[in-house]
């Protein structure tokens, strides 16, 4: 417990530092928000991470959502600099994993899984519309690829691997093409982090579902190649 408390306490340190020293030297931090996709960025260099539950692209414009997600989302950005700093969107690993084809199997199949993708894209396309009407600068973090993590939350359906892997490949492929389609800032991190067969990466994997610090200095070259930080 005390082990804990004093690495929390020298992480919220490291964090104000950077807060400071991009406030000083008038430079811009970069607000990662969303799933636990989002933790590996806390307190690293500009970065400020902000873990907003297990959120998914399904729920996060639905209002009065179980995580409320999509208030969390939007009482952050709300309090951030417009004119300096930069947000990067951390969702649909959790929708890749668990809900596309749990929706598939629950709904007996009546969609596709391609459609349910589309589906889930297009709400939260909504959510990217509002935020560039804000006058906000962003980018949106690409899926990771398929973990090995088989169904720990017990869900009555749940993809094999090979499924899995499908789903977040052409998720993250649908994705991508979406947002260059509507003009909203994309990094591709799915093909820095998958093998051959679509699943993660040992060299970029802290556990069995995330990514490791590794792919933080290829994340950060991408935000400065698109706003010329």
């Amino acid at each position: 417990m005390i082990k804990s408390f004093i690495s929390g306490a020298l992480g919220n340190m490291i964090g104000f530092y950077w807060q400071a020293h991009a406030r000083l030297f008038s430079m811009p931090l970069i607000y990662v928000i969303g799933d636990s996709h989002a933790a590996i960025f806390k307190n690293k260099k500009l970065f400020i991470a902000r873990h907003i539950g297990a959120a998914t692209m399904h729920n996060l414009a639905k209002e009065n959502s179980s995580t409320k997600s999509g208030e969390k989302l939007f009482d952050i950005i709300g309090k951030i600099n417009p004119k300096k700093d930069v947000v990067m969107l951390v969702f649909g690993e959790i929708d890749c994993r668990i809900h596309i084809y749990y929706q598939y199997e629950k709904q007996q199949r009546k969609f596709t899984i391609e459609e349910l993708i589309d589906k889930t894209i297009a709400n939260y396309g909504g959510v990217l519309e509002k935020i560039r009407h804000m006058g906000i600068r962003f980018c949106v973090y690409g899926v990771p690829a398929a973990g090995a993590q088989e169904n720990y939350y017990k869900y009555p359906f749940y993809g094999t691997p090979q499924i899995r892997s499908y789903i977040t490949k052409e998720f993250n492929h649908r994705l991508k093409k979406f947002c260059q389609e509507n003009g909203y800032a994309f990094i591709d991190i799915y093909p820095k982090v998958s093998d051959a067969n679509g699943f993660l990466l040992k060299e970029f994997s802290a556990d069995e579902v995330h990514l490791n610090d590794k792919v933080i200095g290829f994340v950060r070259k991408e935000i400065s190649n698109i706003f010329n930080l």
